[in-house]
């Protein structure tokens, strides 16, 4: 049977799902944890800006619920909102999650690749075999008939329009204002390419001059390496920070000083979860700091009328759903895995390649 734990976006705020964040360096101790379980048998973690999650294998729930709910309980002491749910609302809920369903970003395409991906780290970390990875193929195949089937994987609100809404309360309109960067990643790049295309001139940061660069091409911008960052800084009107550690700069000390030569308002935007940004930084007069949390109010307000989309989704889950019920998904038949576990004996997915395409 499969079990979820863990906190998302509905349930928790990001104060909260920061306590979970995991880096990738932390993945496989993690994986290697929770496998070791009371109850759990095989075991896999969605680890996102909107999300932490837990899905494993098991025959006996209740036990491999409460052992992963005590583990992830288990941090700076917070009563943490966690849900928890078996069998086929676990199913079910794994098939909303890759859907997109349960995104900031309805349709967002990004998501299948993270579900990919988590696959792929717990079979390399040994904490997923054949049953997990039967059910996330079967979840993975539901959510491409979302998106090949219905309007909801069609272009809409993305993050970078949820940036630059934010942006454009402060500053105004986005042509000729200076966009920083700092990150060449999947969120830098959304960001980034947005802005750009509102006309905003765009300069990328990064520790790495290459990925800076290439990005920068990408957009039409400039690039450079962090030692440029302080000048940057002076002249931006608009910083993105897509890293997981904010420079000393955009601390309270640090920007406290920065507006003091700037004397105009700075919207700083925080992508990373945990946050990178102090909060005291965002108390600075002329500073408006803005996290996760804040563009998801922007985007759900944007996506409100997409509720026709939305219904055809949900109708494919429920289809989904009940079809994999007639075959046992969750539970222990081995009729659940079909083709996806012949696909597991063959390939096993390689976490080293694009998409945990299989070896």
């Amino acid at each position: 049977m499969l079990v979820a734990v863990g906190l998302n976006r509905r349930v928790a705020t990001v104060e909260d799902r920061e306590v979970l964040a995991l880096a990738d360096a932390d993945l496989a101790a993690a994986l290697e944890g929770w496998a070791a379980l009371d109850g759990v048998e095989e075991v896999m973690v969605l680890s996102t800006c909107c999300r932490v999650e837990v899905y494993a294998t098991t025959r006996f729930p209740a036990v491999a619920g409460a052992a992963l709910r005590t583990a992830l309980s288990a941090g700076d002491g917070r009563d943490l909102p966690l849900f928890e749910r078996h069998g086929a609302a676990a199913f079910t809920h794994l098939v909303r999650v890759a859907a997109s369903l349960e995104s900031a970003i309805l349709g967002e395409p990004q998501i299948l690749g993270q579900v990919k991906q988590a696959l792929a780290r717990a079979v390399a970390a040994g904490a997923a075999g054949k049953e997990l990875t039967g059910l996330v193929s079967r979840a993975l195949a539901a959510a491409r008939r979302v998106r090949s089937e219905t309007a909801l994987g069609r272009a809409g609100v993305s993050w970078g329009h949820a940036v630059a809404a934010l942006a454009e309360k402060v500053v105004g309109a986005l042509a000729t204002r200076r966009v920083l960067v700092l990150g060449a990643g999947e969120m830098a790049r959304l960001s980034a390419q947005h802005l750009a295309a509102q006309g905003a001139q765009v300069t990328v940061l990064n520790r790495t001059p290459g990925k800076a660069e290439a990005l920068a091409r990408l957009v039409g911008g400039r690039h450079g390496g962090l030692d440029q960052l302080l000048g940057e800084l002076v002249l931006a009107d608009v910083v993105v920070s897509a890293t997981p550690v904010a420079p000393p700069e955009l601390a309270k000390v640090g920007a406290a000083a920065l507006m003091a030569r700037r004397r105009r308002p700075l919207v700083l935007v925080d992508l990373a979860v945990p946050r990178a940004i102090p909060a005291a930084t965002g108390a600075l007069e002329g500073v408006y700091l803005c996290d996760v949390d804040d563009l998801d109010r922007v985007m759900r307000a944007a996506q409100s009328d997409r509720s026709a989309a939305v219904a055809d989704a949900e109708r494919i889950v429920a289809e989904e759903a009940a079809r994999s019920a007639r075959h046992g998904v969750g539970g222990e038949g081995e009729a659940l895995l079909g083709a996806a576990a012949r696909i597991f004996e063959l390939g096993q997915p390689d976490p080293a390649r694009p998409g945990g395409a299989a070896r």
